[in-house]
């Protein structure tokens, strides 16, 4: 059987916020979340720990898929 992980659990577990996952899964960095029922969302636990798996050791770049335009902002 598979162990599935709230929301609320996989925040915990990950220490992004809910709205830095959304982001991720955007973006394709981070795993898609399951429908359990109308109003529930859930993420199978071997999915998160192999994302958790695949994360660089120590301080890495921020993603060019997740970077902002900043371009724009400096020069304006």
């Amino acid at each position: 059987m598979m162990s599935m992980l709230s929301k609320k659990q996989v925040v915990e577990r990950t220490g992004l916020s809910a709205v830095t996952i959304w982001r991720r899964i955007q973006v394709g960095d981070f795993p898609q979340p399951r429908q359990l029922t109308p109003n529930r969302i859930g993420w199978p636990d071997s999915e998160i720990e192999e994302w958790e798996n695949s994360r660089p050791v120590g301080q890495c770049d921020v993603p060019e898929n997740l970077k902002k335009d900043t371009a724009v902002k400096n020069n304006g």
